[in-house]
């Protein structure tokens, strides 16, 4: 057996993930509350169905560890999201309107390599997002007027076959969030708050085949902590603790012919867990936000389809939950509700070294309300629809 060694620079490595992190934004979040589920080009074609049995190629690793083992010899993987949402907000009272959203640009970068019987890899990637810029003048200026939240994560995974039919996988996580907040305080003075901090997290992944052509992937990844620290205006030093959710995946991939294999999913996210935005100072209290999260469920169908030696094509349904219960909940900060995905996808084989993955998705949403009455009234509708065009280079060696 080829035994595949590695080194590589953590301090170069810190450096980029943060220049990536400070550099990129994710615009409005496309899994449910500020989450981002955009971690693969060859599973955006599918909207991520059976995410944490495929394994097609090394960025199985974000879903499930155990599903390295199934990656023949070493890869790399640098991919790209383009997020194209287009939010509108609706004042019921005035009928002024606003639009919010951004473009945004989601990285992902995927290593696997060998030793001994231990599969290894390392992932970065940009796990939760959110930017929404309202116009200086609108209706809910009070309530915010510029959100930008910033992540990205740092994942060592190990996997190892049990036997012929069972793989575990385990990893670890390092998670980086920047977090910019504005809102009009006066009608003279903004405020802004200004917080970041490094969290940590674990993953552990199950990978079966209990029959022919059927693989069934089990993976959870657990909550991480964020003892955010900062500043309000520039002066005044701030604290925040926030609790990312936990998430837990069963997938299935069925092979129903030589070129045809389908794929389901189900996956559950803790934002319970999340609960509230408390910003304090020394003296107290600073600002305090619940939206009520409750758990969410993400639901997928998909199909891959092997149309020759060089051309594979693939679709995809999802439902993807909110966890925003209400009006009353709904912040102008993630005024987040229920999305159905469509998709669609290929790989191209340039050779057996390299290939290319392509994703697209159009996101369905439901119009939603928003109910607020202090600190000022802000009752109306968000509209929006979303585009996602996902690319990624694969590099065998």
């Amino acid at each position: 057996m080829t035994v595949q060694r590695f080194q590589f620079n953590p301090k170069g490595l810190l450096q980029l993930s943060i220049a990536m992190a400070c550099g990129l934004n994710a615009g409005l979040a496309q899994a449910s509350g500020f989450a981002l589920i955009e971690q693969s080009a060859s599973g955006q074609g599918l909207s991520y169905a059976g995410a944490a049995a495929n394994t097609e190629d090394a960025s199985v690793m974000w879903f499930n560890a155990a599903g390295l083992t199934e990656i023949e010899g070493s890869q790399g993987i640098v991919g790209m999201h383009v997020i194209l949402p287009k939010t509108k907000y609706t004042d019921t009272a005035t009928g002024d309107s606003d639009t919010p959203s951004t473009t945004g640009l989601v990285p992902n970068i995927y290593w696997k390599g060998q030793y001994g019987n231990y599969a290894l890899g390392f992932g970065l990637n940009v796990p939760y997002g959110q930017k929404l810029e309202y116009a200086d003048d609108w209706t809910g200026k009070y309530h915010a007027l510029k959100t930008d939240l910033k992540s990205v994560n740092l994942n060592a995974n190990v996997a190892r076959k049990l036997n012929e039919s069972t793989s575990i996988g385990f990893g670890l996580n390092a998670m980086y969030v920047d977090l910019n907040m504005t809102q009009l305080t006066s009608p003279t003075t903004t405020g802004t708050i200004k917080a970041n901090s490094w969290g940590y997290g674990y993953n552990i992944g199950l990978l079966s085949h209990p029959a022919a052509n059927t693989r069934l992937g089990l993976a959870y990844r657990s909550e991480v902590v964020q003892n955010a620290q900062g500043t309000y205006n520039g002066t005044t030093d701030i604290t925040s603790d926030v609790t990312l959710p936990a998430t837990a995946s069963l997938s299935i991939s069925q092979g129903v012919s030589d070129k045809i294999t389908l794929l389901a999913d189900a996956t559950w996210t803790n934002w319970k867990a999340y609960d509230e935005l408390v910003i304090k100072t020394s003296l107290g209290t600073l600002s305090e936000t619940n939206q009520n999260f409750k758990d969410s469920m993400r639901y997928s169908l998909g199909m891959i389809y092997d149309f020759s030696d060089k051309w594979k094509l693939r679709t995809g349904l999802a439902y993807d939950e909110t966890p925003v219960p209400d009006a009353e909940s709904r912040s102008p900060r993630t005024p987040d509700s229920n999305k159905t995905w469509a998709s669609i996808g290929f790989n191209y084989k340039f050779s057996t070294a390299m290939s290319m993955d392509f994703g697209y998705s159009h996101l369905f949403t439901q119009k939603v309300g928003i109910n607020k009455s202090t600190p000022t009234a802000l009752v109306g509708e968000y509209e929006t629809s979303v585009d996602i065009l996902s690319a990624q280079l694969v590099w065998n060696y």
